[in-house]
């Protein structure tokens, strides 16, 4: 596999010898481009692979039509290279995340060295495999010899980090505000640059207005694209929803018949494992026994257990549900969201309102929070632009020419 000790000892011997060379291209280059095309072709070939929904995501991301799109979306500068050696440290919460990571530094004309999640998943098992098939082929031994996948406990072998952070041309670091802060201590090249994707919080917000004109059909398939959103990664992302906003004239019936559409969604398709709900009771006993902002809470058989907040005051970023626990409260417009946005904020998904609308609502409230708005279903969907940040640009340097 990838991540055995010898691969390991083989980049720090390449790093002390100061043999690692790294391969700088220009970013979205036609090898890279294929390279994510035949992963994709032969993550499809795997056996049960429609079991896993963030693995059948991949398959279409890494499409070549998928990526030539984004790159004519996002993307139009001819006159970039990549900066040299990406560090990626990665979560072990989201089984795919380092696989993306790497993508991200690889499309972006680097090489790349990926700190890959301790916790094992069978995600990351085949991921690996797949990988490997595709570094057994000749044509992507240029990608082979000049990419890292390896797999040790930053804390327990900081050594190892400062060695590699000794040579990074640039570090992205995806977890907790500890895990950020701990990293950064660590030195890294003058013009070493570093994205660090910290935690963070999203939220949902609906239009009661144009929810109400809706048959309750139609509010399940709403619903069933708020169930992809919070329940593919059991509430895990920093883009899953915790907390739902309702704006507009209050409407119980409206708002149950959502919850119960999302419930009914819930009993077909997820199945809760037992470590699941043991979480979801004991996060339900903290919020009663350590909570004073909670006013009345709803269930829908097991499946979900809703929160009306009731304190218009306090900080809401640390307010975060468990596998079918969500927050909810009224507001009479757009505007009285504003309070509620903290930096932390990252993804705002929406149900009912227009483009000008929410552009009002960011612009006019200067908001230092929240990155993205995307309509609901659409959260979970991964671009180019990530936490505020253009990767591809942040993670190549121009090039000007005059």
């Amino acid at each position: 596999m990838l991540h055995e000790i010898e691969n390991i000892q083989r980049l720090i011997q390449r790093i002390k010898k100061k043999t690692f060379d790294p391969i700088v291209k220009k970013p979205l280059s036609n090898l890279e481009i294929n390279f994510l095309d035949e992963f994709s072709k032969e993550l499809k070939k795997i056996e049960k692979i429609f079991d896993y929904p963030d693995l059948v995501y991949l398959i279409f991301w890494c499409r070549k039509k998928k990526i030539e799109t984004l790159k004519l979306k996002n993307f139009d500068d001819d006159n970039r290279l990549g900066r040299g050696v990406i560090f990626h440290i990665c979560p072990s919460n989201i089984p795919t995340n380092f696989i993306y990571s790497f993508f991200f530094g690889l499309l972006s004309g680097n090489s790349n060295i990926v700190k890959m999640p301790s916790r094992g998943s069978k995600q990351k098992e085949i991921i690996l495999k797949v990988i490997n098939i595709l570094f057994k082929k000749k044509k992507y031994s240029l990608i082979k010899n000049n990419n890292y996948f390896i797999e040790y406990d930053y804390i327990v072998n900081v050594d190892l980090t400062h060695q590699i952070s000794s040579i990074a041309d640039g570090r992205i670091v995806w977890g907790s505000d500890k895990t950020v802060n701990d990293i950064k201590k660590i030195w890294s090249p003058e013009r070493s640059i570093d994205i660090m994707l910290s935690d963070r919080y999203s939220l949902s917000v609906l239009n009661l207005d144009k929810l109400k004109k809706l048959k309750f059909e139609q509010i399940k398939m709403l619903a069933n694209k708020f169930y992809y959103d919070a329940y593919s990664m059991n509430q895990q992302g920093c883009n899953s929803p915790h907390f739902l906003f309702w704006v507009g004239l209050k409407n119980k019936k409206i708002q149950s018949n959502f919850w119960e559409a999302l419930s009914i969604i819930i009993e077909k398709k997820y199945n809760f494992k037992e470590i699941q709900i043991v979480d979801k009771y004991s996060k339900l006993i903290e919020n009663i026994l350590d909570r004073n902002d909670i006013k009345n809470i709803e269930r829908k058989k097991n499946n979900i257990y809703i929160l009306d907040y009731k304190d218009q005051k306090k900080k809401i970023e640390n307010i975060r549900g468990v596998n079918g626990i969500f927050y909810q409260l009224n507001l009479d417009n757009l505007n009285q969201l504003s309070k509620f946005i903290t930096k932390k904020c990252q993804t705002m998904s929406y149900f009912g309102f227009k483009k000008n609308e929410l552009q009002n609502f960011v612009y006019k409230n200067n908001l230092s929070g929240i990155d993205r708005i995307v309509p609901i279903g659409k959260a979970l969907d991964i671009d180019f632009n990530w936490d505020g940040y253009d990767l591809i640009r942040s993670l190549s340097r121009l090039v000007t020419i005059i």
